[in-house]
């Protein structure tokens, strides 16, 4: 960590400069890993969340639209720019049955993954539901909003 923050300084602390003055959020390095710190300090249903970060939908495990964008539509965003998307398909997954053994959401996910392939998944908003959604944690969710959708 300190070889990094060293080889890195002038971009953390232009980074850190920038969030400050536009009270944009900024978590340092080694702050946490991004799957909690988003659940712990963004998250929020109803909410919507542009990041940079491909676990950004992660969000959507507390029921929030969350979407990982590229650099320069990241810089549209933080400078106040009106942000555009396409309009994503809506995916359905269908949550049925009971997992059992050693099975958890992370296997559901790249079951998906392995269906949909990255081409699949891009533009696209998926959505779990069914009488089993109800028996997952927030963690769970977490873990089956992995799926990056590109915009």
């Amino acid at each position: 960590m300190p070889q990094a923050e060293k080889a890195n300084k002038e971009v953390y602390d232009f980074l850190r400069s920038v969030s400050n003055k536009y009270g944009i959020g900024f978590w340092k390095p080694g702050a946490g890993i991004i799957h909690q710190v988003i659940p712990e300090n963004y998250a929020f249903p109803g909410g919507m969340m542009i990041g940079t970060d491909s676990h950004t939908p992660n969000a959507g495990g507390l029921c929030m639209l969350a979407i990982g964008v590229g650099g320069s539509d990241a810089m549209d965003v933080m400078a106040g720019m009106p942000w555009e998307l396409k309009m994503p398909q809506i995916l359905g997954v269908k949550l049925t049955g009971k997992m059992s053994g050693w099975t958890s959401p992370k296997d559901v996910i790249l079951k998906l993954a392995g269906i949909l392939t990255v081409k699949g998944g891009t533009n696209a908003i998926i959505e779990y539901f069914g009488e089993s959604a109800s028996s997952l944690s927030a963690t769970d969710w977490d873990r089956l909003h992995s799926l990056p959708a590109k915009t």
